[in-house]
């Protein structure tokens, strides 16, 4: 092998020093090494442990048809799938590739007589998901708890440009009681960091990419620790409340330093990623666009709209008369072809006001959330819901940048079976102080407030296996 492979093992292995690690040999240097075999000895049969997709195998039949056979086994499979995604992607890309294979293993029970043959099987799940998650669940309920699993991780690099290639591999043994999808996040983690050390030790991946450096957790950890704090987006929303709002004569609450004239888009983008937070995925992972009205809801809603990637609708106001009214408001029938609208009472504006949208933006597949930069009264918000309806969508939520909380807006849309969240929430203005309601994070009940699946009446959930000495009537 030193003779045959060794001067190319650096091109051919992809990991220097001479050590067959991982990656592909080359034709040529299986062509020298089998010769050199056979020049010993006949060779009858190839087999190759560790074969992955095969290649050397078809190789080795090809350089020589008069074999009796030419077989491979490949022990890991994780291992063959994560190099099989590593090459891939790095020919896909052009790119040098990461990628790794996670399976699950469960231990069958030699002595079952209570379980049926498919609670006592061996299970081995290629993907550790929400599948996975379901499984764990159902056969801890009818196994002994110390029945055991297995996790395993691979990882494999590939760099189509240079041939570089290496790969790792991470297990985590635990019984079944306190097995858990989220054990596998162990594996993964200690397969990463052995493949990203095994690459940074390498002269030619760290010649390949000079920056690269390997840094353990802990050290991340202390590093971040000693930091200064990072405000989130509703602390330094709180924060600018604070310090640059004021309360008008009229009760409202002036905000242009940072939203609407003078837009702070940091600070947005920051509380857009707050608002998707508090509203969970319940909500966040069902929404197909989000709506809203107004340039300063406009603002809250874009920076939410990119960061859920989903499509942004706006919703335009009618000018009944423009004599009194500023001009440069944006027109809302006149505006659209074909339109549907809803009439709503201002607070400020009076009754009449009426929203228009046109009859395509929504259609009756459409789950929407609304936007808006402040929640008072409730009743443009509720309009919104009310147009959304109309058009056959289904509401899914709403997100407002600041609730005026003592206007009772939440109260009076309690009617729509729909979660409210809020960055900041102001509790009062008296005598032209802004008085916020403390952030514990009581926004977090949104996701809880989102309408639960329920069970029909004589609608009863249950195991695909049971223990063989339940009665069937129980």
């Amino acid at each position: 092998v030193d003779e045959c492979v060794g001067p190319l093992a650096d091109g051919a292995f992809g990991l220097g020093g001479g050590a067959l690690t991982y990656g592909e040999i080359e034709i040529a240097s299986l062509d020298r090494l089998l010769r050199a075999v056979a020049a010993a000895a006949p060779v009858r049969v190839f087999a190759d442990v560790g074969c992955g997709r095969g290649a050397t195998v078809l190789a080795a039949a090809l350089l020589f048809p008069n074999l009796e056979a030419s077989r491979g086994v490949e022990v890991e499979p994780a291992a063959a799938a994560a190099a099989a995604a590593a090459k891939y992607l790095s020919k896909k890309t052009g790119r040098p590739a990461i990628a790794e294979s996670t399976v699950l293993e469960i231990e069958a029970l030699e002595s079952a007589t209570k379980l049926l043959p498919r609670a006592a099987a061996a299970y081995r799940v290629p993907r550790v998901d929400a599948a996975a998650a379901e499984l764990l669940e159902r056969l801890a309920t009818v196994s002994p708890g110390d029945r055991r699993t297995r996790f395993v991780t691979c990882c494999a690099f590939h760099d189509a440009a240079t041939g570089l290639g290496a790969n790792s591999r991470a297990e985590v043994r635990a019984d079944l009681e306190s097995a858990d999808v989220l054990t596998a996040g162990i594996t993964r983690t200690e397969a990463f960091q052995a493949l990203l050390m095994a690459l940074i030790n390498d002269e030619r991946a760290a010649a390949a990419a000079p920056g690269l450096k390997f840094e353990f957790f802990e050290f991340r950890r202390e590093r971040a620790i000693s930091a200064p704090p990072v405000l989130t987006g509703a602390a330094q929303l709180r924060e600018r409340l604070r310090n640059d709002a004021r309360v008008l004569s009229n009760g409202n609450v002036d905000v242009s330093a940072f939203v609407g004239s003078n837009v702070d888009v940091a600070l947005l983008d920051d509380a857009a990623a707050e608002l998707h937070r508090r509203l969970g995925p319940l909500v966040t992972d069902h929404v197909t666009k989000i709506l809203t009205t107004g340039a300063s809801g406009q603002q809250i809603a874009l920076p939410l709209a990119r960061f859920m990637s989903v499509p942004l609708v706006v919703c335009r106001r009618e000018v009944e008369d423009a004599s009194d009214k500023d001009l440069s408001a944006p027109l809302g029938r006149v505006a659209y072809a074909d339109a549907v609208d809803v009439t709503y009472r201002s607070k400020h504006f009076g009754p009449g006001q009426q929203l228009y949208l046109p009859k395509d933006a929504l259609t009756e597949r459409d789950q929407v959330l609304v936007v808006d930069d402040f929640l008072a009264s409730g009743s443009c918000q509720e309009a919104l819901l009310r147009l959304i309806s109309k058009c056959g969508a289904r509401p899914l939520g709403l997100a407002v940048l600041v609730e005026k909380a003592f206007e009772r807006g939440r109260d009076f849309l309690a009617g729509w079976p729909v979660p409210v969240a809020s960055v900041a929430s102001i509790v009062s203005v008296e005598n032209g102080y802004i008085e916020l309601a403390e952030d514990d994070d009581a926004d977090s009940d949104a996701a809880a407030a989102a309408p639960k699946f329920q069970l029909e009446e004589g609608v009863v959930l249950g195991l695909d296996f049971l223990p063989a000495d339940v009665d069937d009537a129980s």
